[in-house]
């Protein structure tokens, strides 16, 4: 992975950081009287107050590489927080350490750290606004460019039906042709049907009614009385 201008930063604090504090500790070796726990270490002092800041510039560059655009490691401000915040809690840790154990008798540590604590509160205050201002005007501009990409498409839809000709009907193919075909013969016999049905009943209403059986029964015997009756005589 290439390394950025950041992260180029960071390694040469990183190096300057050993370089100088390898020097000190072999001048307060060699260059200091005393022997034993009598002898005064002194640039450890420098190797812990430096070492600090290295930290808070590693932890800076870390989340730097971890958050994108949008994301909330992103954010310039987010990230001053958290490294102040770092530096705020390791710097009064070594107060406190330096406080308990050279002038245990006079507790002065709680006056950085209470008025480092307001700073550092401030900061975290004055962040949040700043994030806060951002996101929202990032959702705004997000907001506008849909609704004018919305428009945009709407437009060129209305465009395109104004411009766009009449559908011409499509030329029916050959298994329509056969299903309009058998529709028209069943329509056809339908009506057929329906016309026989009608001859049938037209035929039927014009014919004499037929004589009920009693009016048959005296037609038959008067027609064997009048074959029976003896021919006249001549004068």
């Amino acid at each position: 992975m290439a390394a950025t201008p950041s992260r180029k930063a960071f390694l040469i604090h990183l190096a300057a950081y050993a370089a100088v504090n390898v020097v000190l500790l072999a001048i307060n070796a060699f260059q200091t009287p005393g022997e034993g726990e009598a002898k005064n270490w002194w640039a450890l002092w420098a190797l812990g107050g430096w070492g600090i800041g290295v930290a808070a510039h590693g932890l800076g560059q870390w989340m730097q590489s971890r958050g994108g655009e949008g994301q909330l490691l992103g954010e310039a401000e987010v990230r001053g927080v958290a490294v102040h915040l770092f530096v705020y809690l390791a710097v009064n840790a070594l107060l406190i350490f330096i406080n308990l154990t050279r002038s245990p008798e006079n507790i002065w540590f709680i006056w950085p750290l209470l008025g480092w604590g307001l700073g550092l509160a401030a900061h975290a205050y004055l962040a949040y606004r700043a994030v806060l201002r951002r996101t929202v005007e990032r959702y705004a501009t997000e907001q506008r460019i849909l609704t004018e990409m919305q428009l945009e498409r709407q437009a060129g839809e209305i465009a395109a039906a104004i411009e766009q000709p009449p559908k011409k009907k499509a030329p029916a193919t050959r298994k329509r042709r056969k299903q309009a075909g058998a529709k028209t013969k069943k329509k056809t016999a339908a009506r057929r049907g329906t016309a026989k049905k009608s001859a049938v009943k037209t035929s039927r209403a014009g014919k004499p009614p037929k004589a009920s059986g009693k009016a048959r029964a005296g037609k038959a015997s008067a027609t064997r009385k009048r074959g029976n009756k003896p021919p006249a005589k001549e004068s």
